[in-house]
Parts: structure tokens; C-alpha cells; sequence
């Protein structure tokens, strides 16, 4: 029996979710929640393991990202698939950096969100087509620029990386991934060494030709 949890802020979309699983053999939705903070009260109290978490990523409170984060900074036998209407390259990678297991869209038909489910039990990965493709640009883009110090990063520190392209400040880094603002300074200071710039100006620059 495969245990399933569901985070999904949109009622509607969550019942879906849940009378779907609810009604297919061999699943179990244990939790299903309309935030993470009510996800995490619930699991503190849950008695059973959990297999996989559908997340969303535009969650009141703490993002399906920080969700993650949390998640899997707790047990790594817990599988997040993404399920969001967010199709942008730095989300998908947030996620994944995070520690996602899949990212799939929520106009993903149903039966096609319960194969990305046993993939990812199998060992892979769950995406859409289109994310796939943007994974896959992704990656050509960086073999053809940049990569081999690209590969010198961790996925921390691609995660950091991110945020900063996005502006947001040490502090900000640190509130979105629970860490020190000492920390996030340690990462950045190691990106800048691992890429030889000097300013967050050259590391933009930089990081957009990734």
C-alpha cells in the first residue's frame, strides 16, 4: 500500500487529488492539507510512514520549496513530487535543488500523475513534457557554456545561487532555506571562489550563462 500525502492550498484541485487516490487500489491518503504548516502538525502526529507528498509550490505560509527543504532534511525515504501551474526555469530548479523528486503541472492528467508516482517509487523521476524539455534545454545550454564550473557547485549552493539572481538579500537567503545568515555567507564566498568572481554583479553575469 502505497502511503500518500496531499498539499494543496486549492480545495477544489486537493479533493480531485484525494478522491482520485482515495479510490485507487494500493493507495492510502494519510494527510491531506491545504498548507504545510497543517501538513507538518499532522505528520508530528501520523503513526505511519509516507511514501510520496504531492506538493504544490504557491502554498500560504512556507513554499512548496521550503517544504521540501524540510522535508527532506528530515528523511530521505520520502518522495516530493511538485505539482504546481509554474512552468518557470527557477522554480524547477529550486525544487529539484531541494531535493524533488518529480514537477510535474496540474493540468497533468490524473492517470499520468499516478505513473510519475510509480517512477519515482522505481527509482526515476516524474516530469511533464514541457518541464522535461526545459530540463533538457537547460542542460545543453550548460554543456555548451559553462560547465565545467558549473559542476563545481553543489546543489546548495545552486539553490543560493538562484535566489541571489533573483535579488533577494543573505538575510531573505537565509529565512527561505532555515539556515544562519553566516551559512548562506559561507556558500556564497565558495561560489565566488568555485567561479572566480568578485562581486554579485560578475556572479549574475556569470550564472545567467549557465
Amino acid at each position: 500500500m502505497i502511503q500518500l500525502a496531499i498539499i494543496e492550498d486549492n480545495i477544489s484541485i486537493r479533493r480531485v487529488l484525494t478522491d482520485f487516490f482515495t479510490a485507487e487500489p494500493g493507495f492510502e491518503v494519510v494527510i491531506s492539507c491545504g498548507s504545510f504548516e497543517k501538513f507538518h502538525d499532522d505528520w508530528q502526529q501520523l503513526d505511519k510512514h509516507i511514501d510520496v507528498i504531492i506538493c504544490d509550490i504557491g502554498l500560504p505560509g512556507k513554499s512548496g520549496i521550503d517544504a521540501v527543504w524540510y522535508i527532506k532534511n528530515k528523511t530521505d525515504k520520502t518522495h516530493v513530487l511538485m505539482l504546481t501551474v509554474f512552468e518557470e526555469r527557477e522554480k524547477i530548479f529550486q525544487s529539484l535543488c531541494a531535493g524533488a523528486s518529480g514537477y510535474m503541472l496540474k493540468s497533468t492528467p490524473l492517470k499520468e500523475i499516478k505513473a510519475g508516482i510509480s517512477d519515482i517509487l522505481n527509482g526515476g523521476a516524474a516530469m511533464s513534457p514541457k518541464i522535461a524539455m526545459q530540463v533538457i534545454s537547460y542542460f545543453n545550454k550548460r554543456k555548451q557554456v559553462g560547465i565545467v564550473e558549473a559542476e563545481k557547485l553543489t546543489a546548495r549552493e545552486i539553490e543560493i545561487l538562484s535566489y541571489l539572481e533573483q535579488g533577494l538579500s543573505n538575510k531573505a537567503i537565509a529565512d527561505q532555506m532555515h539556515l544562519s545568515v553566516d551559512t548562506v555567507k559561507f556558500h556564497i564566498k565558495n561560489i565566488y571562489l568555485k567561479l572566480q568572481v568578485s562581486s554579485r554583479g560578475e556572479l549574475i553575469a556569470k550564472y545567467k550563462q549557465f
